[in-house]
């Protein structure tokens, strides 16, 4: 998979408002990058598509099912979930549509918090294996190399600390 680098924080505005009564709306709108510094093992996503990625994720089954287990209850599977890039803008709307506009709003709610919990679970999970792979690598590797492999495991703590933030951040107002 091809990565780019998120030395960044990405900031989320949500907006979840009727629109009508029977649709909700979300807005997430990207902030500008947090720099690191130069070379620091940083977590990175596919920079292919990353808004089609994050619109994927964003109506995916996955993140509806967890939506559903932190609402505890079902949602009906007429609730229309829609999501695409505003043109020209760093932002991604998402739209709930359905019968039941007491629904929506709340649903929205909870997909953006899995949206953001997902997100902080990519990240620890990359941080984490980075750091175990080098860990196993110092018991292996020739002792010339051992001194510049401790030094990259320190710089992955420190910037893991620094960067486990959520990628999205609710801004309400």
């Amino acid at each position: 998979m091809k990565f780019f680098c998120l030395s960044a924080l990405i900031a989320g505005l949500l907006l979840a408002c009727g629109t009508n009564s029977s649709a909700s709306e979300l807005r997430i709108a990207l902030a500008p990058k947090v720099g690191f510094p130069k070379d620091s093992p940083v977590f990175t996503e596919d920079a292919t598509n990353f808004y089609g990625t994050n619109i994927v994720l964003l109506t995916s089954k996955l993140l509806r099912g967890r939506a559903e287990a932190q609402l505890r209850r079902s949602i009906p599977a007429s609730l229309r979930v829609e999501a695409s890039r505003v043109a020209n803008t760093s932002i991604i709307s998402v739209v709930a549509s359905g019968a039941d506009d007491s629904v929506g709003a709340p649903f929205l709610s909870a997909l953006f918090d899995q949206f953001i919990r997902f997100k902080r679970e990519q990240k620890e999970k990359y941080y984490r294996d980075a750091i175990n792979a080098v860990d196993a690598a110092l018991s292996s590797v020739p002792s010339e190399y051992t001194a510049r492999l401790q030094i990259h495991r320190e710089q992955l703590v420190i910037v893991s600390l620094l960067d486990l933030k959520p990628d999205f951040e609710r801004i309400e107002y």
